[in-house]
């Protein structure tokens, strides 16, 4: 069998990024409807399980990551895990930071985070 090619992933900014490069940021958040769906040539779909190289604003690969898992979260009880895995000290730092990016959401608003391990 030959070998997939790595999947590919890229954050919002280039300081994400230099975060996952540093070890800080261990997890990130998508869109329940964006979790399956490929966002251009820098975007795949998100499994667990597979292997993603981190591409910068340049389209430079700055780092490998695997997702090790993925969870079903609300606006109203964010997991202490992804606001760490996030670099936040507390979920209401979570949510000034993903306000903007989650349109104003509601505290039913149901989102999937995603955790990964650079390799």
């Amino acid at each position: 069998m030959s070998e997939r090619r790595r999947r590919r992933i890229q954050f919002v900014s280039d300081a994400l990024v230099q975060e996952i490069v540093d070890g800080i940021k261990t997890a990130s958040v998508v869109d329940l409807g964006d979790v399956d769906v490929a966002d251009g040539d820098y975007d795949d779909p998100l499994v667990v399980g597979e292997f993603y190289d981190v591409y910068d604003s340049a389209l430079n690969v700055k780092a490998t990551i695997r997702i090790v898992a993925m969870e079903l979260c609300r606006w109203d009880a964010i997991p202490q895990r992804l606001w760490r895995g996030e670099g936040n000290v507390d979920a209401d730092e979570f949510k000034a930071d993903h306000i903007d990016y989650f349109e104003n959401p509601t505290d039913d608003f149901e989102f999937v985070a995603y955790y990964f391990e650079a390799v």
